[in-house]
């Protein structure tokens, strides 16, 4: 919080502002790629463990093991990037659910440790699985490639998560903003939590548009806030297209907070 609010209210010049940012990536870059290195290298005994001792699924452990990175990666950005207490009514928050969250930053990903639950499935498009170790973690995990899948693998894969009480999570604009208005959502999280009767958990997050912007390649210092809304169920909604009006619903409440968190 030190360095952020130097940054913040202390630097008065361009020069000033920018060798602070380069000392941060000097810092935070090498850092995070040891980190996933140690991380990668310590992931086959921590599945041993899970697997044979523990007795955990495959998917479940592996969700667990990205949990706890992200986790760590907060501690190591929290140098530099202040991440607000989330905030949340535990009481409210249901056993399973379908996780639907606003998109800035490549890094809304890995904030997602923020959340109370571990066991959660992605549901997000092509690209990332073609990243190499990435992806291998990311089958491990059974994340859902939205661009690859049919909706009946879709459904399936969902079911199997929401069965065993885990959560899947859909970034419903599809890519990522590149202002602080949302865009247009897709109908896939709404349309699979019409079918499966599962309540749509809507979550606000903001300040990674300021760590690492769309189509910028350096870590700039932010301030990220995160707020879980209460839970939205399919059955409040009647008729043949009721999916359109829960998915209207959930991003009229999103909008709603996220101008409130940014006091917009």
């Amino acid at each position: 919080m030190v360095l952020y609010n130097f940054y913040t209210h202390t630097l008065q010049n361009r020069l000033a502002t920018a060798l602070f940012i380069f000392i941060m990536n000097l810092i935070l870059l090498p850092l995070i790629l040891l980190w996933t290195i140690l991380g990668i290298s310590l992931f086959p005994f921590a599945f041993l463990f899970m697997k044979f001792i523990r007795g955990w699924s495959t998917q479940y452990l592996t969700r667990k093991c990205i949990w706890i990175y992200g986790r760590v990666w907060q501690f190591l950005t929290g140098f530099f990037v202040i991440f607000d207490p989330p905030q949340f009514n535990l009481a409210s928050f249901p056993e399973s659910g379908i996780i639907v969250v606003n998109h800035r930053s490549f890094f809304d990903t890995y904030c997602m440790n923020m959340l109370p639950v571990s066991d959660v499935c992605f549901a997000v498009r092509d690209w990332p699985f073609k990243i190499p170790i990435y992806n291998w973690f990311m089958n491990l995990c059974g994340y859902m490639n939205i661009e690859k899948f049919s909706w009946e693998k879709s459904v399936t894969t969902s079911r199997a998560t929401l069965e065993n009480k885990g959560f899947v999570l859909f970034f419903p604009e599809g890519h990522r903003s590149t202002t602080r208005k949302m865009t247009h959502f897709y109908s896939g999280a709404f349309k699979l939590a019409v079918q499966t009767n599962t309540p749509v958990i809507p979550v606000c997050l903001t300040g990674t548009q300021d760590l690492l912007p769309k189509a910028k390649f350096y870590l700039t210092p932010a301030r990220i806030k995160m707020k879980v809304l209460d839970p939205v169920f399919p059955d409040q909604f009647q008729g043949e297209m009721k999916h359109q009006r829960l998915k209207k619903r959930v991003k009229q409440q999103m909008d709603a907070h996220l101008t409130q968190m940014e006091g917009l």
